[in-house]
């Protein structure tokens, strides 16, 4: 049974944005977000591993968005990463994640 909030978004967490999600994955590739790659480009390929990416959906998770690993890794870009969240309208998706009781 899951005990957490469907809404369990740390107080003052900025929604998640195009430019937040790039800032996220940058600090867990230690990268400068100007040094990342392109939106359709591989994480993987510049990096990116399996540790760093089970953080990132971690902290996602804290925000109420439910993304998993296997979706995540199908397709490890910028560009399907934020399709998948922008995308989600459902219980746990960005637009419920930031509504405010």
């Amino acid at each position: 049974m899951d005990t957490r909030e469907k809404h369990d978004v740390p107080a003052g967490a900025d929604p998640l944005t195009q430019q937040l999600l790039r800032q996220m994955v940058a600090r867990a590739m230690q990268l400068d977000p100007s040094e990342l790659p392109g939106d359709e480009d591989d994480l993987v390929d510049h990096g990116l591993d399996s540790i760093r990416a089970m953080q990132l959906i971690s902290a996602w998770h804290r925000r109420g968005i439910e993304v998993g690993f296997p979706e995540l890794m199908a397709r490890p870009t910028l560009g399907h990463w934020w399709e998948l969240m922008s995308r989600a309208d459902g219980p746990h998706g960005l637009e419920a994640a930031h509504k405010v009781p």
